[in-house]
């Protein structure tokens, strides 16, 4: 007896090849670029999967009032980035202060840092905002200041149910094609 395909089963093996190969090309991609445009998203949203930040409690100079949340030079958001190590894909920020931003903490005032707010509080005291002055002239004597947690990157459940969307619609398109 000759060999016979099965009805349609060289196109399930040619769906089954493009599934395979999206599985080990192209997911890790969908992962990382997913990622890092939701937590992008979070400086826009001023909060991390809908929790808002806490406003700031150090009132600004000049242009930077008004203006949203680790926003200032916009580096922080634009810093996330994303690489594929084997199987896993790392999210990260490669700028020194993002961690301490993310998670919140403590950090010392460095001479730079006391220099700075030295020239805001005459700043601000020279143009009459007496209060505005007082918190830099805290911050300036202060050795350590606390910086309150903004989260921006971390476990996100709506992330991952946005990717799970995408790799199955991507998964459906390549079925249906």
């Amino acid at each position: 007896m000759d060999n016979q395909n099965v009805s349609g089963a060289d196109e399930m093996e040619r769906q089954l090849r493009a599934m395979m190969d999206y599985i080990e090309n192209d997911v890790t991609t969908v992962i990382g670029v997913e990622s890092v445009n939701h937590f992008k998203d979070n400086f826009q949203n001023e909060g991390f999967d809908n929790q808002k930040w806490e406003s700031r409690k150090t009132k600004r100079i000049g242009s930077t009032d008004g203006q949203k949340i680790l926003s200032k030079s916009g580096d922080l958001a634009e810093s996330i980035d994303y690489r594929v190590e084997g199987s896993t894909v790392v999210i990260y920020s490669d700028l020194p202060y993002a961690q301490i931003h993310n998670e919140g903490g403590k950090i010392t005032v460095t001479p730079q840092m006391r220099k700075y707010f030295w020239a805001n509080y005459y700043a601000a005291k020279d143009g009459g905002m007496l209060d505005i002055a007082d918190q830099y002239k805290a911050m300036a004597l202060a050795k350590e200041i606390t910086i309150e947690q903004r989260q921006f990157m971390g476990d996100s459940p709506p992330l991952l149910d946005s990717i799970s969307n995408k790799i199955v619609r991507d998964l459906t398109r390549i079925a249906n094609s």
